[in-house]
């Protein structure tokens, strides 16, 4: 009975429909030359209920290309939901997201997913020792490209 309803779980992931698409014709290509700046950006999630607020309310500020930024605040705040909107994982509800003046919707979202590096404060495991962890990013590592990649 397990093992049938995590199938039932697994295919529905497999088979979900994206909310987020490309437009019709995106630009497969970007190199972050400026800036990302968020445009009055108002964002809630598609799950919430009604009666909760957005995460973010009209929300404007620029990154600045080559720069550290660092986005702090309490839990709840918008952190990892502006992440998401910088992967396109979600798409404002008002405003815009803009690459060196390009909105974000215009861009391959593969080629924009495959140019951005994101490393979580909360670090996901899967099942097994550290070892297969790093095999699960790269199966055919050495024990040195292990050791290189621990440092």
């Amino acid at each position: 009975m397990a093992a049938k309803t995590l199938g039932v779980l697994i295919f529905d992931v497999i088979e979900r429909i994206p909310l987020v698409k490309n437009v019709a014709d995106p630009t497969g290509y970007f190199t972050l030359r400026d800036s990302i700046d968020f445009n009055n950006v108002t964002f809630k999630y598609p799950t919430s209920l009604p009666e909760h607020k957005p995460v973010l309310i009209d929300a404007s500020f620029r990154i600045k290309a080559g720069q550290a930024t660092a986005i702090v605040g309490p839990s709840g705040s918008g952190k990892s939901t502006i992440i998401q909107l910088i992967e396109r994982f979600y798409d404002p509800r008002k405003g815009s997201v803009h690459f060196d003046g390009q909105n974000i919707k215009e861009i391959d979202l593969k080629c924009l997913r495959e140019n951005i590096g994101y490393v979580s404060q909360e670090p996901i495991m899967i099942m097994g020792t550290i070892r297969d962890n790093l095999l699960y990013g790269n199966v055919d590592a050495t024990e040195q490209d292990c050791i290189e990649a621990l440092k």
